[in-house]
């Protein structure tokens, strides 16, 4: 399975990658029906099970206000400050942050720029679940899988060109590459930088089908589009503004899309939503929204009291992945309209498995544990 991260089901034409182009015209073919969530991506794939009975949505959580009124100026932190201050860039202070967390055997998870002050505020979770996952269910049955993510784009291509090579050892190869999504963040989607590197793996999966076996199955997904920005609003300064104070009034996980808000009490929380409601560039989700998107079961703790989510084409800046230069293209919006993420299925068992037109992230691992003849997942 090859997972092209941000791969929008846009970039799918005859001159921009012919070989899956031609490859979703002759397999089974399916747009991915977009889901509003963040790490919860991978654990619906993982899992086989939507959001609300997972109870997940990023890796990040609200520690609570106690936490707020806590904090300590410690070294960690301080060197943290020093490492933001002087990084040139949001790529390399990600970099310098991996590094130094490592060091100080603090979990780092999605790679983010909290500021220092609030990391115990918005600590990473590791979620636990009453189902096996994917890989449990290949572990049991003695299934031989090998899971590989880069980190760098150079180590993509000669990933690709091995598995050929891994097949002879492994079962099942997963190899998610995450390149299209950083250059689709920091150029836009329909710029030269991801036009180019789109060509390329089309250019090296045309490569390597011939070189699959007739018993292999191959399936090429992605887990969202991505959407060009035309408007940047900064939610944060403009609460200042209204005289409201971060950490003082209310606390809030600001994202590029979504901002999840937690207030210190009643009376602040009315009078932050009712200036939230003029604000254009987004919305409070209701309880019909969260319902809608199926997220009306994730704790407070992930999504906060309330949510307000910007409108496609918009994003927060600066928020907590982007603080120095404002990205281009984006995805995560709750209402994704723009395009989709796609799953081209390459092979006659597994195809007909997939019989919906509109796939969804659920369905993937119960199919991949159909072909193989295992145990499904537990309810």
């Amino acid at each position: 399975m090859i997972w092209l991260d941000a791969f929008s089901d846009r970039y799918l034409t005859p001159e921009l990658c012919p070989f899956l182009w031609n490859l979703s015209k002759n397999c089974f073919f399916a747009k991915i029906k977009p889901l509003f969530a963040y790490k919860g991506i991978e654990y619906c794939f993982e899992y086989g099970a939507p959001l609300n009975k997972l109870g997940v949505w990023n890796d990040h959580v609200f520690a609570g206000f106690d936490a707020v009124n806590k904090r300590q100026n410690s070294l960690f932190k301080k060197v943290l400050k020093f490492v933001d201050n002087f990084s040139p860039s949001d790529e390399w202070n990600k970099v310098f942050r991996y590094i130094l967390f490592k060091l100080a055997r603090v979990e780092y998870g999605t790679p983010h720029l909290i500021p220092p002050q609030y990391i115990d505020v918005f600590p990473v979770t590791r979620p636990s679940f009453n189902r096996k996952s994917l890989y449990q269910i290949l572990d049991e049955n003695s299934i031989k899988y090998l899971r590989k993510e880069p980190k760098l784009a150079i180590s993509e291509v000669g990933l690709i060109k091995r598995i050929p090579k891994y097949l002879r050892k492994y079962d099942v190869v997963f190899l998610k590459l995450n390149s299209l999504d950083r250059l689709g963040h920091k150029y836009g989607p329909s710029s030269n930088n991801v036009r180019r590197r789109i060509r390329y793996f089309d250019k090296l999966i045309g490569e390597l089908f011939p070189k699959l076996g007739k018993n292999v199955a191959l399936i090429v997904m992605s887990d969202h589009g991505m959407t060009p920005v035309l408007h940047y609003f900064d939610l944060i300064n403009f609460l200042t503004k209204k005289g409201f104070e971060f950490a003082n009034h209310y606390v809030a996980f600001v994202g590029a899309t979504y901002t999840s808000f937690w207030f210190k009490n009643e009376q602040y929380k009315e009078k932050i939503v009712n200036e939230l409601s003029y604000v254009e560039v987004g919305h409070l989700l209701s309880v019909k929204d969260k319902i809608k998107l199926g997220i009306n079961k994730i704790g407070l703790e992930y999504l906060g009291e309330e949510t307000f989510a910007a409108r496609e084409h918009h994003v927060f800046f600066p928020e907590f992945y982007h603080v120095r230069r404002p990205p281009k293209g984006m995805h995560g919006y709750a209402y994704s309209s723009y395009d989709a993420p796609i799953c081209i299925v390459c092979n006659e068992i597994l195809e007909s498995n997939m019989t919906k037109q509109v796939a969804s992230f659920t369905d993937l691992a119960s199919s991949i544990t159909n072909f193989l003849n295992l145990s499904n997942f537990s309810s």
